[in-house]
């Protein structure tokens, strides 16, 4: 036997269920580095074909000095919050692909949960973007005002291209 946790998948048969009453997400945009990680497990975990998204990194080109700002977005009609892996006690792909914690999910209905209390602790809100189909339950923290004019433009990896979906068909 081995002195180490098993990894995630050696023991999916003895998690319980996550069986959340009010599942949600805490995205903190201070921790996000904007890598696409969690894009591309979400992407790889549903079978999602190139140029759809169930969530995706925007890459936002700061005001007030030269660097990016990174915003995963979640897609109000196509995220689920990882339901399939939810019933084998697993977390999100995206959740559980993220170098950085930025992305935290739990319960919110669970004043005890991770979620639920960094939401709380640091003030966590819905991101505000006009026009924007976004997932309710996922909270933001760090959204700076810009950012919610920003968020519908993006920008291009390559200054030739006008397509900022990333990906090439």
């Amino acid at each position: 036997m081995s002195d180490h946790p098993p990894i995630p998948w050696e023991d999916v048969g003895t998690r319980p269920p996550l069986d959340h009453e009010t599942p949600g997400m805490v995205v903190d945009l201070r921790r996000c580095i904007g890598c696409h990680a969690c894009s591309v497990a979400c992407k790889t975990e549903h079978g999602v074909p190139l140029g759809t998204f169930r969530m995706r990194v925007r890459w936002l080109p700061r005001p007030d000095r030269p660097t990016m700002a990174f915003v995963p977005l979640f897609d109000a009609a196509l995220c689920d919050f990882g339901e399939n892996r939810g019933r084998y006690g697993l977390e999100p792909a995206c959740v559980a692909a993220c170098p950085t914690g930025a992305l935290v999910f739990g319960d919110m209905a669970d004043p005890g949960s991770k979620a639920s209390v960094e939401a709380k602790r640091l003030g966590a809100k819905p991101f505000e973007a006009k026009e924007a189909k976004l997932k309710e339950g996922v909270l933001y923290i760090g959204q700076e005002p810009w950012q919610a004019e920003a968020v519908h433009q993006g920008c291009p990896l390559d200054p030739r291209d006008e397509d900022i979906t990333y990906e090439q068909r």
